[in-house]
């Protein structure tokens, strides 16, 4: 073995691995200086998190950390009219308790699980897209979603980084048929964020379509351990807080509807006061695009609050276009693949809100194959340019951090 490529792990690590290590010191080091340029952010800033890098430790990560040190608030009288920590599942406020137990920052070690969480995430999409389509698809559909501009939250101290890996790696066990690792990987997922719960719809998917011997044996792998963990948690919810859906009540407190319920009742309000501050309006809680009102303060132009909005429509139409062509490719929602990407970007639309869509339809990562495919069919002008493109948003979300939640 003479060259780094003869070695037996590159096979199925190499070009995550490189992927990995080139997007992840682009995105820390504009983290870096974004940082040191435009100061703390402007909500959140804990003790734990180092000057270098506050513009990835703000913002929902100074709630996992209060979790993480106080536990859940039992002062829940609010909850849904003002902000309360009970809005945000356990799992990364785990793993923040447990490195104060043991004596380490805390916010050191969440943002390191984020980020190997994230490289699990590549690992296993390249080999499920080799498996699926071919060496070719999967080297591009791994730079895909190593450079997709929302994953700048997987380097965050957030639970993208977490979800997207646990929920990745469910997917492909399952297709390799291991149910049994599929269902518990999946489990995990469910207590990262509301929408984790969705990871076991492909695995539950795969282990029906193998046919009928041994199904029943297949279903209870894939599903009871997701069941078991999710229903512990909001048996604790209710015994603990007094209320089983006080993680779905509290979202209201950040302009989120119920479930379906929203899609009607808030969105098109939410979509109109966005339209109002791009055409010189105000909408309330959203930021200048750079951060500190940096462009009113250059140009002394007034700057609406709306760039975040157009950040997460934007992104929202280009998951639908990869959707469609997902879609078209896979058969529908017969596939397990369509209908997990469908429900993850349908389920935060459906409480009536786009906040934050960009970051969260992240965790469609079976978008990442017709994106490939679409890459593949332009050539190399069309893969450089966007890349370019690419580079270009990731630079100005980690820019917009400064006064925007991701």
């Amino acid at each position: 073995m003479n060259r780094l490529t003869d070695l037996p792990w590159w096979g199925w690590l190499g070009v995550p691995l490189v992927a990995w290590l080139a997007s992840r010191l682009f995105v820390t080091g504009l983290g870096v200086i974004s940082s040191l340029s435009f100061g703390r952010a402007e909500i959140g800033l804990d003790q734990a998190v180092p000057k270098a890098l506050n513009l990835f430790g703000s913002w929902d990560t100074t709630w996992y950390l209060d979790i993480a040190r106080r536990g859940y608030a039992f002062d829940v009288g609010q909850v849904g009219e003002v902000f309360t920590n009970v809005a945000f599942f356990p799992l990364m406020p785990m793993i923040m308790w447990l490195a104060l137990a043991v004596g380490l920052n805390p916010f050191w070690v969440s943002i390191i699980v984020s980020n190997a969480m994230f490289l699990v995430a590549l690992v296993a999409l390249f080999n499920l897209t080799k498996g699926r389509f071919g060496r070719e698809m999967a080297v591009r559909a791994t730079w895909v979603l190593a450079l997709a501009p929302p994953a700048v939250a997987a380097s965050m101290a957030y639970t993208e980084g977490v979800a997207l890996g646990l929920a990745v790696l469910a997917g492909y066990l399952a297709w390799k048929g291991h149910f049994g690792w599929a269902g518990s990987v999946a489990a995990i997922a469910v207590l990262t964020r509301p929408t984790g719960v969705l990871a076991v719809i492909p695995v539950v998917m795969l282990a029906w379509a193998l046919g009928s011997e041994g199904r029943r044996r297949r279903l209870v792998k894939s599903l009871l351990p997701a069941c078991v963990v999710g229903l512990g948690f909001l048996a604790y919810m209710q015994f603990r807080q007094g209320g089983w859906n006080l993680p779905l009540e509290a979202q209201a407190a950040w302009g989120r509807g119920q479930l379906g319920v929203g899609l009607l009742s808030l969105l098109p309000a939410k979509l109109g006061q966005a339209l109002g501050g791009l055409f010189g309006g105000d909408l309330i809680g959203s930021r200048d695009l750079l951060g500190k009102e940096t462009i009113s303060e250059l140009t002394g132009l007034s700057v609406g609050d709306w760039s975040a909005v157009v950040r997460d429509v934007l992104f929202g139409v280009l998951y639908v276009f990869l959707l469609a062509r997902l879609w078209r490719r896979e058969g529908g929602l017969r596939s397990p693949w369509v209908l997990y990407a469908f429900l993850v970007l349908v389920v935060p639309l459906s409480s009536g809100s786009v906040t934050s869509l960009a970051r969260l339809g992240l965790l469609a990562y079976p978008l990442a194959w017709p994106m490939a495919e679409w890459l593949g069919e332009g050539g190399p002008a069309r893969r450089r340019w966007t890349a370019v493109a690419a580079l270009v948003m990731i630079a100005l979300m980690v820019a917009q951090l400064a006064n925007q939640s991701p």
